[in-house]
């Protein structure tokens, strides 16, 4: 059975201004709405035999935001978005990482 390192589970979510996340090692992210949505993994946004991103940055609405957002099994977030998207599940370790990628 695969387990998720401790550092790698939310403590804490909050959708305010942006996307923040308490992990439970004491790291925070803040990641934007807009990235987070251009960042989408699903094969909606990203083609699945080429793994190139086919979502359009700028078909995304500037003011985009969550919803709402549930928790995946005990490994990722799914976002409901206000420009109806809602098929792309992002991984904690995906969330963890995508401070140091900005």
């Amino acid at each position: 059975m695969l387990k998720v390192k401790k550092k790698a589970k939310p403590e804490k979510i909050i959708l305010g201004e942006d996307i923040y996340i308490l992990w439970q090692d004491g790291y925070e992210s803040h990641i934007s709405y807009f990235d987070l949505r251009d960042a989408c993994p699903c094969a909606s946004c990203i083609d699945e035999l080429s793994g190139e991103k086919t979502l359009l940055s700028n078909s995304i609405p500037k003011d985009i935001s969550p919803l709402r957002s549930e928790y995946v099994g005990n490994y990722a977030l799914r976002f409901y978005w206000s420009d109806k998207h809602d098929t792309g599940i992002f991984r904690y370790k995906m969330l963890r990482d995508f401070d140091n990628e900005q």
